[in-house]
């Protein structure tokens, strides 16, 4: 049974959702800093200069559900200037492109408006028919991932609205 919440980033119900995926996942990300315990080593490594970002479980799914004509996409929208955390995260981007993931962003410049008709909320769209918010705490903590029932066809309008105003990690990083 699937369930409607999740409180651990470590509970393997929340990996298998993931995991589980007919066809498709996306994601919103509108945070510009994330404290999650499994990236601190690896971000702590990044700001003292070392190439520290590897491919491992996450990458090695990801690899698999491209080879298998799954689309994922995910699409964060970015703050300029850059925080530490993104400019650490456009990096770890790169590992996840280089898997299979679609990544794409949304950068608002210094004053620049949120981009219209996406929300500053961090949402999965999984296989187009289920949605999971994430909410995190002020530091960007996790605290939950609960199942939104009645929010499919808003989840779809809103990841719509992002991939329309997203440029290709590539794109960006060639122009940055």
């Amino acid at each position: 049974m699937t369930p409607t919440r999740i409180t651990s980033l470590d509970d393997p119900q929340l990996r298998g959702l993931f995991s589980g995926i007919r066809a498709s996942w996306f994601r919103l990300e509108a945070l510009q800093r994330y404290d999650v315990s499994y990236e601190r080593a690896e971000f702590e490594a990044f700001l003292r200069g070392e190439d520290a970002i590897e491919r491992g479980p996450w990458e090695e799914m990801i690899s698999a559900h491209a080879a298998a004509g799954k689309r994922l996409e995910r699409v964060h929208v970015i703050t300029e200037p850059l925080t530490d955390y993104i400019r650490y995260e456009l990096a770890y981007y790169q590992v996840a492109a280089a898997a299979g993931e679609d990544v794409r962003l949304i950068p608002v410049p210094a004053g620049g408006d949120w981009p219209a008709g996406v929300p500053r909320l961090d949402y999965w769209l999984l296989d187009d028919r289920d949605v999971w918010t994430m909410a995190y705490d002020a530091d960007g903590r996790f605290r939950q991932a609960m199942r939104a029932r009645g929010m499919l066809l808003q989840a779809r309008r809103w990841r719509n609205a992002a991939l329309a105003q997203s440029v290709p990690l590539a794109d960006y990083a060639l122009a940055a």
